[in-house]
């Protein structure tokens, strides 16, 4: 009987198309299962197993940097004591693992305005957990993005007018009302020094035009090293340069919660256009920002996410703002969880506050967000993918450990084929890999 240590631990991934930094490749790709990671193509004496692809895409694992919850689950829905934690616990557990089957391999689950309390009690369950390199936990943490409490009431959206902030003494307000420990990265001994963690809190919205936040921006970016994220903001294009210039580096769901795009003042969608001319006489680092894209075809015009990405296709990074009905097949009605203190009612794929008009999430998952851009832009599917894999990974400082299938990243893998079941193309995830291990096959996936 042959044992476990006989299995090579070099796969080899062939009759394949790579999704390879936007580009469609026919190649042959390695991973090192052991290691869990992407490798150089192996000497001939090496042993290696052998997986055909039967001429399918092979792309790195999608990122969804703003997702509130899925699978039954809000992120922020946290409950009010700490013997409740346990069943919060396990429900996030619940989510990750559902997850990672609709081919989301890495998130910042998303909390959303609540009192301090709360994101100090959720941030410990969501906070980054990729150091302990566990395929079977499903969906990886790379840490958590935090939107609100500090955004103008004038675009809060569904969040609770209530419990917004304004960061009067700068930084320190916010480093109090997150709690300073979560947004440090955590000391680790000499021995854990190669899997060195983040701080758990990534990625912060904010309103640029609130008073004191620049000088937040500022302090938060250069002592933490934050992403800091302009969003459910009222600002002016120029409101907004200075953010950038500040040290915001993206814009949260562009469109949505914002100052509307005209001629004579653009508002903050403006600066994915902004000339590089002017950015550099402000600052010769300065260059235009990241911007996420909800292109679930309820959120934003297919022809201002054609425009958008025409502006900036570099910058692009498609989002979901899933809620806790994305992965579900759910009824239409209203359902329990809450957002901004109210209940939300499901209308098919739109979910809104309960008694008003107002957009409160999306339950499209990422793939199809991927598919409808190919859809609405004609580019191919590499390109599209990029937009959740090399563009999320390059403004998370992770371009050579996640979202490209060079050497030396993690092995977390999508296999794609095509759907055309609902009587449109869709892309389809037929199998998962996390870590170099696969974890999720589809029942109809090709053999």
């Amino acid at each position: 009987m042959a044992s476990a240590t006989d299995t090579p631990s070099i796969v080899r991934f062939t009759n394949c198309v790579l999704a390879f930094d936007g580009t469609e490749q026919p190649d042959d790709l390695y991973i090192c299962q052991a290691a869990g990671k992407i490798v150089p193509k192996p000497s001939p004496s090496e042993p290696v197993r052998t997986v055909d692809l039967g001429g399918r895409l092979l792309s790195p694992g999608l990122i969804d940097v703003q997702l509130n919850g899925a699978m039954g689950l809000n992120f922020s829905d946290v409950p009010a004591t700490e013997p409740e934690m346990a069943g919060y616990a396990e429900a996030v557990d619940r989510t990750f693992t559902g997850l990672i089957k609709t081919g989301v391999t890495s998130l910042l689950p998303t909390l959303v305005t609540a009192k301090s309390e709360v994101f100090k009690r959720a941030i410990p369950y969501v906070a980054p957990k990729g150091h302990l390199r566990d395929a079977s936990a499903g969906a990886e943490s790379l840490g958590i993005h935090c939107e609100g409490p500090f955004i103008s009431p004038a675009k809060k959206g569904a969040h609770a007018a209530d419990l917004l902030q304004i960061p009067s003494a700068g930084a320190k307000t916010i480093e109090e009302f997150y709690g300073l420990e979560n947004l440090k990265p955590p000391s680790v001994g000499e021995a854990d020094a190669q899997n060195s963690r983040p701080a758990p809190i990534r990625k912060i919205t904010v309103a640029p035009e609130l008073p004191g936040m620049y000088d937040a921006i500022r302090d938060l970016t250069r002592d933490y090293g934050t992403v800091i994220s302009l969003g459910h903001s009222g600002a002016t294009y120029e409101q907004g340069l200075e953010g950038i210039r500040a040290g915001a580096t993206m814009l949260t769901h562009t469109f949505n919660a914002m100052e509307p795009f005209l001629h004579r003042k653009p508002g903050l969608v403006g600066l994915i256009g902004a000339p590089e001319t002017e950015l550099k006489k402000m600052d010769g680092k300065l260059s235009r920002p990241f911007f996420g894209l909800i292109t679930d075809d309820i959120h934003v015009h297919p022809s201002c996410v054609r425009a958008a990405w025409a502006m900036h296709e570099e910058g692009c990074i498609v989002t979901t703002d899933g809620t806790a009905a994305t992965g579900l097949d759910l009824p239409d009605g209203v359902h329990q969880w809450k957002t901004g203190g109210r209940r939300v009612i499901k209308s098919g794929r739109k979910l809104f506050l309960e008694g008003t008009d107002t957009i409160a999430g999306g339950t499209t998952t990422l793939l199809q967000c991927v598919s409808n851009l190919i859809r609405w832009t004609g580019v191919s599917p590499a390109r599209a993918l990029k937009t959740v894999t090399g563009n999320p990974a390059k403004m998370l400082g992770l371009e050579d450990v996640k979202g490209t299938l060079r050497p030396g990243a993690d092995a977390d893998l999508l296999v794609l084929s095509w759907d055309g079941a609902n009587g449109q193309q869709e892309l389809k995830v037929d199998e998962v890999w996390k870590f170099g291990t696969q974890v999720f096959v589809a029942a109809d996936a090709q053999s």
